[in-house]
């Protein structure tokens, strides 16, 4: 892993130690676009329409287990733009998580595998959660 490349948390507003998501940045000096894993089966499990329409879209899906109850993250590639959302990026989730979420990317990414999924996400205030689209 690149120590010069921070981990940043898509975390939620109001509740900075609560993220849906985590990625090392793929440019230096830039909190976006980011390499990583955005959650997918909170508050329930990902629809499998939604996993088929990704896979027809980038023809691939890399799912894996995020959490202690087993909900999954999507590996990929997010491009987060919108002002308000980038500040909700944060880089100071410390600890053991923060060490092994950061491990977690490592071999992809010291192989040189970027996943071809896409998204582009932002923070809804009126949802309460980060919302995402195609990044085609």
């Amino acid at each position: 892993m690149d120590p010069k490349k921070p981990l940043y948390f898509l975390t939620h507003e109001g509740r900075p130690y609560v993220f849906s998501g985590f990625g090392i940045p793929l440019e230096d000096s830039h909190k976006s676009p980011l390499v990583g894993m955005l959650l997918i089966d909170r508050p329930e499990r990902c629809p499998d329409t939604y996993l088929q329409k990704l896979t027809e879209t980038f023809a691939e899906v890399i799912t894996a287990p995020m959490t202690a109850k087993g909900e999954r993250g999507l590996y990929i590639r997010m491009r987060i733009d919108e002002p308000f959302s980038l500040d909700l990026l944060t880089d100071s989730i410390d600890g053991p998580k923060a060490e092994t979420l950061a491990r977690s990317l490592e071999i992809p990414l010291g192989l040189g595998y970027l996943p071809n999924t896409r998204l582009r996400l932002r923070w809804s205030k009126a949802d309460g959660l980060w919302v995402s689209q195609f990044d085609i």
